[in-house]
């Protein structure tokens, strides 16, 4: 399928978008500001919307770069892929810098970095995905064979090490018992495939039998992914641990609509459709769907129980007192700025994306077929 639009329609996208971006900016300068009550983050629940867009575009930038990158020579799905994976991997970026609290406070990573910090391994590996995501593109537009091997090289490597060090990290933060789950790690590479796989069917530029590879690698993730939840919920009825319980708190407390809803329509709902193929494309959307509900409630598992340290100076919790049934989550619900900023990051994406689309970056199906 191509993705040519018509003049009068790349407009309307670029209008609605710039209207989302400028709500976004006006929703960052009220974090800025000071404004009190301008984002749901306290020094309880730290990381929230924002994360969770960062590890969702992570998982598509990852993921269409991973497929873009071992797909066959000359293909032009590849190089659709590719820049989705480049554009993705850049929103991620932007999507994280309004947690780090000020605008330049990213440079202090490159310029000034502390071994100690977790994000200095996010910030490089990050920071070498796009470098190879460009130098694979540049390769397939132009016909530069040797630039694109060293390009499919690098972003077929760095889309696995993001990924995978980013869930590393997450469970490896001390304090936070609600992501210390190892099973989390596999779910976090499934969902760079699934994500991989669920853009490629959205793009329809492959051939038919490349087509039903997909929806066969999509269904795969899909069940993989079911299967690790299913096994990580399962452990429950024989283990006590604070990451297991976090999970039971987001299975049947505060957040169980959204567990849920990513468990049912994002996973269950679209694998059957995939199984059944029908309406590959509506089903990879909802595949999306369900990665973006599965790194929210994730995000929000960290916020469970205190840290260690909290724990050791015995400070009061009210949240945490003992109680019938699972433990509630502190309700974390995303303000108006919050969900202003997250949507910005979004048009960003949807913009440029409209805009590659359209340019003689990414030719027309036809020119390439030629």
């Amino acid at each position: 399928m191509d993705f040519k639009m018509n003049k009068t329609a790349v407009i309307g996208i670029a209008a609605g978008c710039l209207v989302l971006i400028g709500l976004g900016a006006f929703g960052l300068m009220q974090e800025y500001s000071g404004v009190r009550g301008a984002t749901s983050i306290t020094s309880y629940i730290p990381w929230g919307l924002y994360i969770a867009l960062f590890l969702f575009f992570e998982a598509i930038g990852a993921g269409a770069l991973l497929l873009a990158a071992l797909g066959k020579t000359g293909e032009l799905p590849r190089i659709k892929l590719a820049v989705v994976g480049v554009v993705c991997s850049a929103c991620a970026g932007l999507a994280i810098l309004p947690d780090l609290g000020r605008p330049l406070g990213m440079w202090r990573l490159f310029f000034a970095p502390n071994p100690a910090s977790p994000l200095l391994l996010d910030v490089w590996l990050l920071s070498a995905t796009l470098v190879f995501g460009v130098l694979l593109i540049a390769g397939l537009r132009f016909g530069k064979a040797a630039l694109a091997r060293v390009g499919s090289i690098g972003s077929a490597v760095f889309a696995v090490l993001l990924p995978l060090g980013t869930a590393v990290m997450f469970c490896s933060i001390p304090g936070k018992l609600g992501w210390e789950s190892p099973a989390e790690i596999a779910i976090a590479m499934v969902h760079v495939v699934m994500a991989g796989a669920a853009v490629a069917l959205l793009a329809k530029g492959l051939a038919d039998r490349t087509s039903n590879n997909m929806e066969k690698i999509a269904l795969a993730m899909i069940v993989a992914n079911i299967v690790l939840v299913a096994g990580e919920a399962m452990l429950l009825a024989y283990r006590n641990d604070f990451a297991l319980k976090a999970m039971e708190a987001v299975m049947f407390g505060t957040f169980a609509p959204l567990f849920w809803a990513q468990m049912i329509v994002g996973l269950v709902v679209p694998g059957v459709m995939l199984a059944m193929r029908k309406m590959p494309t509506i089903a990879a959307g909802l595949a999306l769907l369900g990665i973006l509900l599965g790194k929210y409630t994730y995000v929000v598992r960290g916020s469970v129980y205190p840290t260690y340290g909290e724990m050791s100076e015995g400070i009061f919790v009210p949240t945490l007192q003992q109680m019938q049934g699972p433990q509630m989550i502190p309700t974390y619900i995303p303000t108006m700025n919050e969900f202003f900023v997250g949507g910005a990051v979004v048009a960003i994406a949807v913009l440029v994306l409209t805009l590659a689309y359209n340019s003689k970056l990414v030719p027309a199906d036809e020119t390439a077929a030629k």
